[in-house]
C-alpha cells in the first residue's frame, strides 16, 4: 500500500540541509509550532494563536501539520513526519509528507463500500427485473470515479504544495 501511495505521490519525501545546529532548530520549531497531538478538532479554526502550524517535537523526531484556518478550506493539510540528523556544521532533515490523513482513510473506505453496495444492489435488481434499464449502472461508475478521483487529485496537490511550503518555512525560520 505504501508503494502505491508513493507511486501516485500521495506520500512524498523531502531532504533538507540547514546551516544551524540542532538546538537552534528545536528553539525555532517551538517558536513557530503550537504543541498538539495532531488529532482532529472541529473547532480548530476558531482557536486563537498566531502560529500557523501544530505539531510535536521529540529529541530527534517531529510531526507537523498546518492548522485549519477560518474560511480557508481549499486544501486538506498533510502531516509531515521528520528526523533531525545533526552533522558537524549543519543539520539534515529527512521528512516524509503523508497526504492520507486518518479522516481520508475513513472517507475512502466508506466511499468504496458504499459504491460496491450500490453496484451490487443494481446488479441484483437488473437480473431479477428484465424491464430494468442498465442506465443507472454506468452512471454509478462515472459518479464513483468522480467521487474518488477528485479527492485523489486534491490530496496529490496538497502534498506537492506542503512540500514546497515546508522547504520555504524551515529556511525562513532560520534567517
Amino acid at each position: 500500500m505504501d508503494s502505491f501511495l508513493r507511486k501516485y505521490m500521495l506520500i512524498d519525501t523531502l531532504s533538507l540541509k540547514l546551516n544551524c545546529n540542532k538546538a537552534t532548530f528545536i528553539e525555532k520549531f517551538k517558536e513557530n509550532v503550537e504543541p498538539s497531538n495532531l488529532s482532529f478538532s472541529p473547532f480548530e479554526a476558531f482557536s486563537g494563536g498566531t502560529k500557523l502550524y501544530k505539531g510535536n517535537l521529540d529529541n530527534s523526531t517531529f510531526k507537523i501539520q498546518k492548522k485549519q484556518q477560518l474560511f480557508n478550506n481549499r486544501r486538506q493539510s498533510p502531516i509531515a513526519t521528520g528526523k533531525i540528523i545533526e552533522n558537524i556544521n549543519d543539520i539534515k532533515l529527512d521528512i516524509e509528507i503523508n497526504g492520507i490523513t486518518p479522516f481520508m482513510k475513513f472517507f475512502f473506505v466508506f466511499i468504496v463500500f458504499s459504491y460496491l453496495f450500490g453496484f451490487t444492489i443494481l446488479l441484483v435488481i437488473s437480473f431479477k427485473d428484465t424491464n430494468f434499464a442498465f442506465f443507472p449502472i454506468p452512471f454509478l461508475i462515472v459518479h464513483a470515479a468522480f467521487m474518488i478521483g477528485i479527492p485523489f487529485f486534491i490530496i496529490k496537490s496538497s502534498v506537492k504544495h506542503f512540500k514546497q511550503e515546508m522547504e520555504r518555512e524551515f529556511h525562513f525560520w532560520l534567517r
